[in-house]
């Protein structure tokens, strides 16, 4: 009996090793369909491999720019002990990690399959679920009332809030009547909107045409910081100078004399005549609005560009960062409505100005604080 025993224990033991061996090796391959490299992986490489091993290998390829496949490449390569210098393509089998075509991909992938095969390796890659745990956490650091805060406060930015101040001076020396101030009003604040928008957007796409580089995210996280630090302390010697002097004049961060005239010439060159019909009225309007705003992203930029790069820390999180984005830029304008609709009530732009000068300072500590704020957040996300 003891021998019979042993006899079906070695066999149970030869099947368990065997069912282990047979089972399929996972290959994961990450690509882009921006990659040249992996266009011709998947050209030349891809098929012929997946051919060769169809019953040995089970192939899965990512595609890094689907949501969430990106957060799984960088948390299996993190799993692999790689943080640094990652590209793609890029192909994860058993206890091998592999980055390039043809170089280390085309070289090494059979070699890497045939250990895998050999030694019974599995491939460590990390489920989209198991990956959000530490990047969602970091994510929930931009929270509903922190966006909210960052935008009211950029657009009461002595920027932007002076510029809507003149518009609303200019707009009574023209006499325009309260329909065309709705009119003029709605128009402007619309493209104010749209624009900041658009260039947020702009931000958005720069970071995901980044993102395969790390060094280079990396590097513009770490100058975005570097920024919010300066702005900081600039901001911080504005209400040191306001505290001083109670003026303007000295102060560091503000729109250069120059763009301020061009600003006005815009505002001339579209509205001074009034006598226009609804459609042309609102088209100049809109026009005023878009061009307005790229002149004053100078100022404006300062904390809307480390904003964005805030929520695009993991851009894993596309919706929820849309989200934030389209928000961040709704609270922005609200200043312009209420200026706007403050003006339809009967205050005049004396008022508005003196507001401006009597709050300058806060202003300012608001703004320390937001600088400082997203200097914190990036650093501890870099």
């Amino acid at each position: 009996m003891k021998k019979w025993f042993a006899v079906l224990v070695l066999f149970l033991c030869a099947a368990a090793g065997f069912a282990q061996n047979t089972q399929k090796v996972e290959f994961a391959l990450f690509v882009s369909p921006t990659c040249v490299h992996c266009n011709n992986l998947k050209r030349e490489y891809w098929p012929k491999l997946k051919e060769k091993y169809k019953d040995a290998v089970h192939f899965t390829e990512y595609d890094l720019s689907v949501d969430g496949n990106h957060l799984i490449f960088m948390e299996t390569a993190k799993a692999y002990g790689l943080t640094e210098g990652l590209g793609y393509p890029a192909a994860a089998v058993g206890k091998t990690f592999l980055m390039g075509y043809p170089t280390q991909i085309g070289t090494y992938a059979e070699t890497a399959i045939e250990r895998a095969l050999l030694l019974g390796e599995k491939t460590d890659v990390r489920t989209e679920a198991s990956a959000q745990g530490e990047p969602e956490k970091a994510f929930k650091k931009i929270t509903f009332w922190a966006i909210v805060g960052a935008g009211l406060i950029d657009g009461i930015n002595p920027c932007a809030f002076a510029v809507i101040v003149f518009f609303i001076s200019f707009l009574t020396v023209y006499k325009y009547n309260r329909r065309e101030i709705v009119l003029v009003g709605a128009a402007y604040c619309f493209a104010v909107f749209c624009a900041y928008l658009l260039l947020g957007l702009g931000v958005f796409k720069f970071l995901y045409a980044m993102r395969g580089f790390s060094y280079v995210i990396k590097g513009f996280y770490i100058l975005t910081a570097g920024l919010c630090l300066l702005f900081f302390a600039l901001s911080v010697y504005d209400f040191w100078v306001y505290f001083k002097t109670k003026k303007a004049d000295g102060m560091l961060l503000q729109l250069p004399i120059g763009l301020k005239t061009r600003i006005h010439k815009i505002m001339g060159f579209f509205l001074r005549d009034k006598n226009k019909s609804a459609l042309r009225l609102t088209l100049a309007a809109l026009a005023v609005g878009f061009g307005v705003s790229l002149v004053e992203a100078v100022c404006t930029g300062q904390v809307y560009v480390p904003t964005c790069v805030l929520i695009m820390q993991d851009p894993a999180f596309r919706a929820r960062a849309a989200f934030y984005l389209v928000l961040y830029n709704l609270m922005f304008i609200v200043p312009l409505i209420a200026v706007f609709v403050l003006a339809l009530a009967g205050y005049e732009s004396k008022g508005f100005n003196d507001f401006l000068k009597k709050h300058l300072g806060l202003t300012k500590l608001l703004l320390c604080a937001v600088f400082l704020g997203l200097f914190v957040l990036l650093v501890g996300n870099i």
